[in-house]
């Protein structure tokens, strides 16, 4: 098959979409099968083909967009928020830009998020079938970081409808976890028809290989123990409440290091508390790094305050590292720790909860040992690469044998 996995989102960058887009690419053409890779350019002004380097200035398009869209909406809607005009002119202008890298060679287009899900089956011809993956629960996520201060506002309907279109436009949709799935159908209307559940793989045997070499750039102190925290800055992954409970942990115990792994909106503002919490000898900020691996297998312990979160990769990699997972007991993480046996559940956003599991799981030796075994255990057995690869292409056979969703409307 002639394969595009396409994302609004940019690549590369750390995080589980680009982690599973890459992992598809390389076992799918290990297979025979030829796949490109569609997304935004890092830089955000340029979507390209990642693979051959194929560019399109966004400027080229999304000016006229701009224009066209910015007009429609002052003569007919004009109490429209500029957030929501955004949106649909970043929409528009990937959609007409996925045209130009010829959308009809493809056989299965499989797009990888809400925005690019809507574009592609607005344009796709009707003969190229569409599978989507949907990765989170972008709606809520914006709710917490307070880019919507009310569900009764328009943005959140705006928000709703792009949940909800993400979820149906393709032909068949994958969702990673049981949670999104009752997140999608209880809450957003969406029908359980052509929904799959197929949890994220890994090649564990080469993530492992990967990661022998010793970390860079960082000082490893024998007498301490670290804790590793790799997530991108933003409000949604809670990082304010690990904060709150390593300040109560350095006031029982000094024999800990926190490295806070990523870059992201909120930076600025968790630098600004670790100070002002006094945490400067106990919290390190490695920044965005590539080799999260390495820090893993040096880490006592993975801590993951999530506010919110699907199938967070870094569970996964912590799992076959064999470093045992204190995280919130949120979204789909529930489904991959079972508490006390593969890893430690808190309350989200119990900070105190969380200091005291911290504390507990730094002062037992044994229960870190029996967590490691467990949790490398499990991780080796739940996730396979093969079984992710051969559900996901017998979802691409189903899609290729029923009729298109856009002949369905």
């Amino acid at each position: 098959m002639n394969v595009l996995l396409a994302t609004y989102w940019y690549i590369p960058h750390v995080g589980g979409v680009d982690t599973y887009i890459g992992l598809l690419k390389k076992r799918f053409e290990k297979l025979g099968h030829h796949v490109d890779i569609l997304a935004h350019h890092p830089d955000m002004t340029k979507i390209y083909m990642v693979n051959t380097g194929e560019t399109l200035e966004k400027s080229k398009i999304k000016d006229i967009v701009y224009d066209k869209v910015y007009e429609y909406y002052e003569k007919n809607f004009p109490r429209v928020d500029e957030w929501i005009r955004w949106r649909e002119i970043e929409r528009y202008t990937y959609e007409l830009a996925s045209v130009a890298f010829g959308l009809r060679r493809y056989d299965i287009i499989h797009t990888q998020d809400i925005v690019s899900t809507r574009a592609i089956h607005r344009v796709k011809p009707p003969n190229v079938r569409h599978v989507a993956t949907i990765h989170g629960l972008l709606a809520s996520e914006h709710i917490i970081a307070g880019d919507i201060e009310s569900k009764e506002s328009l943005k959140w309907s705006f928000v709703s409808a792009e949940e909800r279109y993400g979820a149906v436009s393709a032909d068949e949709t994958i969702l990673p976890t049981e949670w999104l799935l009752r997140e999608l159908t209880g809450n957003f209307g969406v029908p359980h028809r052509g929904l799959h559940v197929i949890p994220y793989g890994m090649d564990s045997a080469r993530f492992l290989r990967a990661n022998k070499e010793e970390p860079r750039d960082v000082t490893i102190d024998p007498k301490q123990k670290y804790i590793v925290c790799p997530a991108r800055l933003t409000p949604v992954k809670g990082h304010q409440y690990l904060l709150e409970a390593l300040s109560r942990l350095k006031d029982v115990r000094h024999d800990f290091v926190c490295w806070i792994v990523g870059d992201g909106q909120s930076e600025t503002m968790l630098k600004d508390m670790a100070r002002s919490l006094e945490l400067g000898r106990h919290v390190v900020f490695l920044g965005a790094r590539k080799d999260v691996g390495a820090l893993l297998r040096n880490a006592y312990a993975t801590v993951l305050p999530s506010v919110q979160d699907n199938l967070p990769f870094v569970i996964m990699e912590s799992q076959v590292t064999g470093t045992p997972v204190v995280a919130s007991a949120v979204g789909g993480i529930p489904e991959m720790i079972q508490h006390g046996r593969t890893g430690l559940l808190f309350e989200n956003k119990n900070s105190v909860q969380l200091f005291e599991m911290l504390n507990m799981l730094l002062s037992d030796p044994h229960l870190r040992a029996s967590l490691s075994a467990n949790g490398r255990n499990w991780g080796a057995s739940q996730w396979s690469v093969d079984t992710l690869v051969g559900k996901t292409l017998r979802v691409y056979d189903k899609a290729m044998s029923s009729p298109s969703r856009q002949t369905r409307r």
